[in-house]
């Protein structure tokens, strides 16, 4: 005995469980896919922006220290003042001297809020260039042997004095003190608009140099020695909140720093 053509209940409803199933798996493999194409652009943004933090900060930590190449100062400043330290918003300040040619010596005293500085030229100063070297609207690093340091801005240049803004400094200065062009810059991120930002401490302006970045950490170790920067680099696009911040943290050992 045969029966009609056709499908029993049983079967339709275990064909209908066959493609539920498959049909659940392709959608969640769409979904997947869907998903990867939102956050894999957004997390390429991440590393980028850390490799870009990482090469900046980098830059300015292996220039930490740089000191003077003549006279009776002359080595790495960290035989005179800590060159890497710890800001008071918590970032990250630098100090280095940043030109061979504008080094030199006070010849006279330079008290809190002086606006003159006399030159020493015997030893001190480099042959064939009028005030050391030294030229206007550049930034400059007064210092000596008790660890006293400060940033001075340059005004004007003659054969053998300088005129500087008159801001007030923290010491004042025995004739022998160093002077040298260099640059103080501090590297800090607001919390309010989640950026990195960079002060040049000599002349006070503040510049983004990178978005996205919600938090920093910065420990000096080592006895001034080694310096640790934590980074949180935050999703930048509405595909954020699937892409986890990425935390980095470079820890670095300054060649001007080692001699301590």
């Amino acid at each position: 005995m045969t029966r009609d053509a056709g499908f029993s209940l049983i079967e339709l409803l275990v064909a209908m469980a066959v493609m539920v199933s498959v049909s659940g798996a392709l959608l969640s493999l769409i979904l997947a896919g869907q998903s990867i194409a939102r956050t894999q652009p957004e997390a390429a943004d991440l590393q980028q922006r850390a490799r870009v933090a990482l090469q900046t900060l980098g830059a300015e930590l292996a220039l930490a220290g740089a000191g003077l190449d003549r006279g009776p100062l002359a080595g790495a400043l960290v035989h005179f003042f800590p060159p890497v330290v710890r800001s008071d918003e918590g970032g990250l300040t630098v100090w280095y001297v940043s030109s061979r040619e504008a080094q030199g010596a006070l010849a006279a005293p330079l008290a809190t809020g002086a606006t003159d500085v006399v030159l020493a030229s015997a030893g001190n100063c480099p042959s064939g260039f009028a005030g050391c070297g030294f030229t206007p609207d550049t930034t400059a690093i007064v210092f000596d042997p008790r660890g006293c340091r400060d940033v001075v801005r340059i005004v004007d240049v003659s054969a053998m004095s300088l005129q500087v803004k008159g801001t007030r400094r923290g010491c004042d200065y025995s004739a022998g003190a160093a002077i040298a062009e260099g640059e103080v810059r501090t590297y800090r991120v607001d919390p309010a608009t989640r950026q990195l930002l960079r002060r040049d401490e000599g002349t006070g302006a503040t510049l983004p140099v990178l978005d996205n970045i919600a938090a920093m950490n910065v420990e000096v170790l080592d006895a001034g020695r080694r310096a640790r920067v934590t980074l949180r680099v935050a999703a930048a696009s509405a595909a954020g909140p699937m892409v986890p911040d990425l935390v980095i943290s470079y820890d670095v050992l300054p060649p001007n720093l080692q001699g301590r």
